[in-house]
């Protein structure tokens, strides 16, 4: 049997082993392939196959079992050896898989390594496997909803056939960075022309073949060291269409102050306006299914490598130092977002967690700021912190230390830190100058949840109350339910109880001590936080 498709055509033509001296079959069809306007080249591939299988020494209880249900068709297969020298009856195919793992070099020497999956209807075998010895097998017994299989793996040898007008494209999209290196070559010879096509032949599986390696080498020297080479193909090709098709899949993650030079130099062959669009999509929208879960990693790189950079281009000079500021923008479009997303958690704790993550950023920001002299950015930032509310405070202690324990073991210039910390200290003050609670004044403020229902209006009044420390509420499930997860989630210092007499049950609600320690507590690293702010940033106490 043949199959062939527009990429590939295998043909299995050994069973194991790699030799150098091609079998006459080989011969014979490399050079029908050579005639017919194919390459052909010698590979090595792993095959895995997974059949229902069961042990020969306990197949009579199977076939009685069988028998018993009235299934009087099943076949049986062929007796295949396992470890131990244990026999399996071998039944029906489940499934297969062949990957290539090694082929020759364009030049037909040398082995390189591979990782390409090839479909059934790719493959044409000169030997079937079950004439073979697998070199690993794996029984799995009966689980209840599978089991009863048996996989087995092989070793083979192939000559993998494909159109020449795509062998660049096939090698290409399982070595990205021999693409690249290629494609540089082509255009440093003078055929730019052909680098282009070489670009434009690699469209389908770029994308994914891109960020399918990035993804592999993420935050290493290998991930770095792509995007440089990348870069410097995009400057090779010399067209701004075929630079973004091979720079599009990247993320701003990969960048770092290494990469400010080759970045400079495609930002002033192609324009300011083509790069921010490059930007713009190394950024994303996070809509993406790639895209899901970058903010950790968006948060270290933002932290750790945008200071930095910002830094190496404004000293470029030129155009970068107006990528430093598309850089920058971004940056915080993206942080001024997850600000606004943190603060409108309702969690307390969960709330106080993401902001204070959210301080290195932030520090990095308006440390880039002052780099770049962006006063108007300095101001956007200034402005949407002082519009918030109590909370954000954790933010900005968050960053003021981070800024104090940089590694440059000074305190940052420009005028971005100083209104933070004016800021953070007149929220302090605010909140100190509060009257303390009186004793026995046991009145909780139930926050607003966007929920008005009439059982937490009664919520509200019962904690509202500065007299009434205990409810006895009786409500049924559904509405407990609702009362618990309105407490839980605002992390309010009341316990509810059901109290399981009667119909319908009673919730009983208790405040507790915490009412007072909790406000206590808060005092005591507020004043502690304001004497740190009087102490390292100059504030007035």
């Amino acid at each position: 049997m043949t199959y062939r498709t527009s990429r590939t055509t295998c043909s299995t033509v050994t069973s194991s082993g790699w030799s150098s001296r091609p079998s006459p079959a080989t011969s014979l069809l490399r050079v029908a392939a050579e005639r017919a306007g194919y390459d052909a080249i010698l590979a090595l591939a792993d095959l895995k196959t997974s059949h229902s299988a069961f042990p020969e020494d306990e197949l009579y209880g199977y076939r009685r079992r069988w028998r018993d249900d009235g299934d009087d068709d099943y076949g049986y297969g062929d007796s295949a050896g396992g470890k131990g020298d244990r026999k399996y009856e071998i039944q029906d195919l489940i499934d297969s898989e062949v990957r290539l793992t090694h082929w020759t070099g364009p030049d037909g020497r040398g082995l390189e390594e591979t990782s390409l999956s090839v479909s059934d209807s790719e493959v044409c075998a000169s030997t079937e496997n079950g004439d073979l010895t697998p070199y690993s097998l794996e029984y799995e017994g009966y689980m209840g909803n599978w089991g009863n299989t048996l996989d087995r793996w092989y070793h083979r040898a192939a000559v993998v056939v494909w159109p020449r007008a795509q062998a660049f494209a096939n090698r290409a999209e399982t070595s990205p960075g021999w693409a690249l290196d290629e494609i540089t070559a082509m255009a440093a010879a003078g055929d730019v022309a052909g680098a282009r096509a070489a670009v434009a032949s690699l469209a389908r599986f770029w994308d994914g073949a891109v960020r399918g390696l990035i993804a592999a080498a993420a935050g290493t020297e290998p991930a770095a060291g792509f995007l440089g080479k990348a870069l410097g193909t995009a400057d090779a090709v010399a067209d701004a269409p075929t630079a973004t098709s091979l720079l599009r899949p990247f993320r701003v993650e990969s960048l770092t102050k290494e990469h400010a030079g080759p970045l400079a130099t495609v930002a002033a062959d192609y324009g300011q306006d083509w790069t921010a669009d490059l930007l713009r999509t190394w950024f994303g929208d996070g809509k993406q299914p790639w895209q899901y879960g970058v903010g950790l990693e968006r948060s270290r790189w933002v932290a750790d490598r945008l200071p930095g950079l910002c830094q190496v281009l404004r000293a470029t000079g030129g155009d970068a130092e107006a990528t430093a500021q598309h850089l920058l923008d971004l940056s915080w479009a993206w942080l001024g977002s997850e600000i606004d997303a943190a603060l409108a958690l309702s969690s307390p704790s969960f709330r106080d967690r993401q902001l204070d993550e959210l301080g290195k950023p932030l520090a990095a920001v308006l440390t880039s700021v002052s780099t770049l002299g962006a006063a108007s950015l300095g101001d956007t930032v200034s402005g949407h912190i002082r519009k918030q509310g109590g909370a954000v405070t954790v933010l900005e202690l968050s960053a003021l230390r981070a800024a104090v324990t940089s590694p440059e073991g000074a305190l940052p210039g420009g005028t971005g830190f100083a209104d933070l910390a004016a800021d953070c200290a007149a929220r302090l003050r605010d909140r100190l100058a509060l009257a303390q609670r009186a004793i026995g004044d046991w009145s909780i403020e139930l926050p607003a949840a966007g929920c008005t229902c009439e059982l937490c209006v009664t919520l509200g009044t019962f904690l509202a109350d500065p007299r009434r420390r205990t409810f006895e509420w009786p409500l049924a499930e559904q509405r407990r339910r609702h009362i618990h997860g309105r407490i839980d989630q605002a992390e309010l210092p009341v316990t509810h109880v059901t109290r399981r007499l009667g119909r319908p049950f009673t919730l009983v609600l208790t405040k507790t001590d915490a009412v007072f320690t909790g406000e206590h507590s808060a005092r005591e690293a507020a004043k502690t936080d304001l004497e740190w702010l009087t102490d390292r940033w100059n504030v007035p106490g």
